[in-house]
């Protein structure tokens, strides 16, 4: 078994569970990412160890601490309680169990897996008292690898670490078979060599070509995990490139492979596959701009046309990439609120802002649209312009827009009937009516004056303005009658 000598920075919260483990008589060593990431130099998020205990063995060694979140599997999550967790809490904390905090560590049984018949996960494991087993059945080399806090030996039977220095994902054992025990294992590649800045190794990449019709066995809401974990990280144009380039592009979002090697007019230096990932790449690593970015011209294949100069067009790709991007993003089981937001972002990110505009038609725009969905939208447009190449006033009209919309709200933030100064009630006791649709009209109308002059949104010029309805005298009241009878009308 291939091993060296190096130091690791072990918290002593993972040092105290591999101690007590040991105490009992059973192997217990740190494994997988958490070594990889020491040993790339950065700090590990998650921390696993592997022990030869069995299950059973380390909910009672470990007591209380010890949930049996994936016990079938040989799986125990335990819990390590912070100083600043009262000890009520802990209850709490055992029911919503989340490996998102370092006082979660997941404790695993040594094993061998049996068949993988659903291309997913093993029908059957098999507990062992072998390390070498437990790591010969892990995915890749780089996640292969073993260390004994005790001794400071890394052990490394599949040459992880030299996979690490070389920077590449490789394979435990065949890679065919890898994958075709665990398909989701081909999505993960991918998205390893993204947060990493990895490339995956030729054998392992043609793998993946000739097994990727196997990602249709892996549930959307794992394939949406991956992709969520790639479309972030800092390697999304490597992460990108490559699910277009092994074939889980077409798997996953055909509607996004049709754009590739498309053609565009000569705003454009990209295909249209290009340039959508240069606009991800050029967007915030937020979730749901990216998936906007990664969306907002999957309408294009469909609207494409050619006129009789020879010029390339898109009528109305935004419509059409809105209604593709939901049906997208629903496919994929996102939430709600991200369908609707991704989606939304789709259908106006051709937006162009009329600098003549007047203060009320931007306040309508900002009740309309909401200040934070402007904000997402003014940063596509921008990572939409920069994403052409040909940098030809990037981002100047959003810039104009974002600070005309600050300077119109600093004059008065009217948005909406509900930052009147006067309600309902007082336009039912002012005009003698009973509830209605009349008075929604009456309060409409006042908020279009209002967004015109937020000055006059004071509570007796309203209700003078109101009042003005019943007698119908010149000036502004004049004014909102004739603006509810052009409404009626």
């Amino acid at each position: 078994m291939p091993a060296s000598s190096r130091p690791i920075d072990v918290p002593r919260y993972v040092l105290d569970i591999i101690s007590d483990l040991r105490a009992h008589g059973h192997q217990a060593f740190l494994v997988g990412g958490a070594v990889r990431d020491a040993l790339l130099g950065q700090v590990p998020k998650d921390w696993d160890v592997a022990t030869s205990a069995t299950p059973d063995q380390v909910e009672t060694i470990l007591g209380g601490r010890a949930i049996p979140t994936g016990k079938r599997f040989g799986t125990i999550s335990v819990i390590v309680p912070v100083e600043e967790q009262p000890r009520d809490a802990r209850q709490e904390v055992r029911d919503t169990v989340q490996k998102t905090s370092a006082n979660v560590v997941e404790v695993t049984t040594f094993r061998s897996d049996g068949v993988y018949s659903d291309g997913r996960r093993p029908d059957m494991v098999i507990f062992s008292a072998s390390l070498e087993e437990d790591l010969a059945r892990r995915d890749f080399a780089i996640n292969a690898i073993a260390y004994d806090p005790a001794t400071g030996r890394i052990i490394d039977p599949h040459g992880g670490a030299r996979d690490i220095a070389r920077r590449r994902i490789a394979c435990v054992g065949d890679p065919g078979e890898r994958f075709r025990e665990d398909a989701l294992r081909m999505l993960r590649a991918v998205r390893l060599a993204a947060e990493l800045d990895f490339d995956i190794a030729d054998e392992s990449k043609s793998a993946i070509k000739a097994n990727v019709h196997l990602v249709r066995n892996v549930s959307n809401e794992r394939i949406r995990a991956e992709l969520d974990r790639i479309l972030v990280s800092g390697g999304v144009r490597i992460g990108l490139e490559l699910l277009q380039e092994t074939g889980l592009l077409k798997e996953i979002i055909p509607e996004l492979e049709e754009t590739v090697g498309m053609r565009q007019g000569p705003n454009h230096i990209y295909t249209v596959w290009n340039h959508t990932i240069e606009a991800v790449a050029r967007i915030e690593p937020i979730l749901r701009l990216r998936l906007a970015a990664l969306l907002h011209d999957v309408g294009k294949p469909k609207t494409f046309s050619r006129e009789e100069t020879g010029e390339i067009r898109f009528y109305r790709h935004e419509a059409v990439g809105k209604e593709i991007a939901r049906g997208v993003l629903r496919r994929l089981g996102y939430p709600s609120a991200i369908i609707e937001r991704v989606s939304s972002l789709v259908a106006y990110h051709m937006f162009l802002f009329d600098k003549t505009s007047s203060d009320r038609a931007v306040r309508k725009l900002v009740a309309k649209l909401g200040l934070d969905f402007i904000h997402d939208l003014a940063k596509l447009r921008k990572a939409d312009r920069e994403a052409t190449g040909t940098m030809n006033g990037v981002g100047n009209n959003m810039a104009f827009f974002l600070q005309r919309v600050e300077e119109v709200l600093a004059r008065g933030n009217i948005l909406s009937v509900r930052d009147l100064a006067i309600d309902g009630d007082d336009v039912k006791q002012v005009l003698g009516i009973p509830p209605g649709p009349e008075v929604g009209r009456v309060l409409q109308n006042l908020l279009d004056i209002v967004m015109e002059d937020p000055a006059l949104n004071e509570r007796e010029t309203l209700l003078s303005l109101v009042a003005g309805q019943a007698q119908g005298p010149p000036g502004s009241d004049a004014r909102l009658s004739h603006d509810m009878r052009t409404q009626e009308a």
